[in-house]
């Protein structure tokens, strides 16, 4: 925000107020405006000047003063009503109405109004403000051309480094935006503000930058947090929390972490202290975060109203979408916006992949493919965990498991207790044949939708059949009976099982197949597995016979295959031959 206003006129000196006569110490010691400013009570400084109003004051200064705390409030659209409000004011000094034209391009701005403040910003004389204002607008309208016009244009002073560095941050190049704020410190470390008498010019500069620079470890700590290191953003953050600890900014930041590191009731805790409806500034902001924190809870009546106001508001709706299997309404809400971070990625990514399941079309899966490697491959994103995460999801896709296990390897202790992972983990090692790995990782899950799902118990029945454990993949058929996907199940548990010479489950599953089915298959499978029983009767393995008995059960009775006598006389008079009880 412009800080230019130091100088302007004032209805009656400074000295005035504090010497004029009056009774006693209570005129002494009555408020001066700087008092509030210096203090950053806005509220204060507020009722200051509308006492001043009251009493008389209609100098352009005070509606300056208005428009400049209500846009440190966070409240724009009252400032910028103040500084038109001004603006409209006849016989205006000039240097007023200068400074003016470019703090209503600053409100238009951060009201999202980026041609309004483009146009608004060109009617305003050249200025060190303006240069960086134009930068940053340059940025949002997508001017490649005008950005390096104006990037090259930034000096190497505090405040143009600040704008290069927060462009950087917004361009997702968060090493380089955190090279610069270190490199800002260091200058400043042994620079210390001298705190003698104030006057107008000091006091808003000792406001927007005071010696030490100790807002920009929050902004180092913004980047940390990016990067996905929530335990360093932490410890810088901690930095400036010690002085400021009721800072909005940093609060929030800090509750980010929390809820990386540990888990949403943490974070919401942290929230609690600044999420009253007194404070103005970073309300929509801490909305926005409760209802992430909560898990999604009040998504559909909170997030609507902040997408064009909380960047990150529309991506986290359309991810509230995709899990309530709205994959259609994920999409219409990205499509609007061109991608360019790679959550937009993620989740333009995760969208096709959904809407591949419920059309089969193969485009859909190019899409997801053609998203997850843009992020995965970036070299912003290639060494963190969602970069991690998006290439093994582009060789899953792929059928590359052997390569999706090498990037969830790397990235596994970060999910220990993460179903979503565990799952993606577990089908890889099946894929794999890693399958007693598989099972372990299978049986930690705890989702109930996920375990109820035809995936899941597909993975589950293989690996128990793959390390010789094919009675529990049975088990799983009968607790399965009747819903939509036992039929295939059945399937899957037959085949495995007598692949893997588990022949009385193999033998069940094909019995049960053909009295749903009566296909040849299936008698073929039966057949086969009864037989198979008999080999390993044969073979004098263990209970073997007990199996054999069992399987020829299954051949008998009034629903039995016409041709089950050709199978179940042979092997009866065999056994008894071999002295084999059945």
């Amino acid at each position: 925000m412009c800080t230019r206003f130091c100088i302007l006129s004032r209805s009656k000196p400074a000295t005035d107020s504090r010497t004029s006569t009056g009774s006693g110490s209570a005129m002494k010691n009555f408020p001066e405006l700087e008092d509030f400013i210096v203090k950053r009570d806005y509220v204060g400084a507020l009722t200051m000047l509308e006492f001043l109003k009251h009493e008389g004051n209609t100098d352009a200064w005070a509606d300056v003063w208005s428009a400049w705390c209500w846009f440190h409030l966070g409240d724009y659209m009252q400032a910028l009503e103040r500084y038109q409000r001004v603006q409209a004011r006849e016989k205006l000094d000039e240097r007023i109405a200068d400074n003016v034209a470019i703090d209503i391009a600053v409100c238009y701005f951060y009201l999202g109004m980026y041609k309004e403040s483009q146009a608004m910003a060109d009617k305003a004389p050249k200025c060190e403000l303006k240069t960086r204002l134009q930068f940053h607008l340059a940025h949002k309208l997508g001017d490649e051309e005008s950005l390096m016009r104006a990037h090259s244009t930034l000096r190497d002073m505090p405040e143009d480094q600040l704008s290069l560095a927060s462009v950087h941050y917004l361009r997702a190049h968060y090493q380089e935006a955190i090279d610069v704020y270190k490199k800002l410190l260091l200058d400043r470390r042994y620079k210390r503000y001298e705190n003698d008498d104030l006057n107008w010019t000091k006091v808003l500069s000792h406001i927007i930058t005071p010696g030490t620079y100790m807002a920009l470890n929050v902004y180092v700590a913004l980047c940390y947090y990016k990067l996905d290191y929530y335990d360093v953003s932490q410890e810088v953050l901690g930095v400036y929390l010690t002085h400021h600890p009721t800072s909005t900014v940093a609060s929030n930041l800090k509750a980010c972490n929390l809820f990386r590191l540990y888990n949403g009731k943490a974070a919401e805790n942290e929230l609690k202290q600044i999420s009253s409806e007194q404070h103005t500034f970073g309300q929509d902001l801490v909305k926005h975060n409760l209802v992430v924190f909560r898990n999604g809870e009040g998504a559909l009546k909170t997030l609507p109203e902040l997408i064009d106001v909380v960047p990150e508001a529309r991506l986290n709706l359309a991810g509230y979408r995709l899990r309530t299997r709205e994959p259609l309404e994920a999409r219409a809400l990205l499509e609007p916006l061109q991608a360019t971070s790679p959550l937009h990625y993620i989740l333009r990514g995760v969208v096709a992949v959904s809407l591949y399941n419920e059309s089969g079309d193969d485009e859909q899966i190019k899409l997801a493919q053609q998203s997850y490697h843009l992020v995965g491959n970036s070299a912003s994103e290639c060494d963190t965990i969602p970069g991690r995460q998006c290439m093994a999801s582009f060789y899953f896709l792929a059928g590359q498991f052997e390569e999706v296990l090498v990037y969830l390897n790397s990235i596994k202790s970060f999910f220990v207790n993460d179903d979503t992972f565990n799952f993606n983990y577990a089908q890889a090692k099946v894929a794999t044949g890693f399958y007693r790995e598989a099972e372990e990782t299978l049986l930690t899950m705890q989702d109930e939708n996920m375990r109820s799902s035809f995936t899941f118990l597909a993975c589950l029945c293989r690996c128990h059949v793959m390390n010789k454990d094919a009675h529990l993949a049975w088990e799983i058929c009968i607790k399965s009976a009747g819903t939509p996907d036992s039929f295939a199940l059945l399937q899957l548990v037959a085949n495995d099982s007598y692949r893997m010479g588990q022949f009385l489950v193999a033998a069940k599953a094909f019995h049960m197949l053909d009295r749903l089915d009566g296909g040849p298959e299936m008698w073929e499978g039966l057949r086969g597995a009864v037989c198979g029983c008999a080999q390993m009767a044969a073979a004098g393995r263990p209970n073997a016979s007990a199996d054999l008995r069992e399987a020829l059960d299954l051949l008998k009775g009034h629903r039995a295959h016409p041709r089950a006598d050709q199978i179940v006389r042979p092997i009866t008079r065999w056994a008894q031959q071999s002295r084999i009880s059945i």
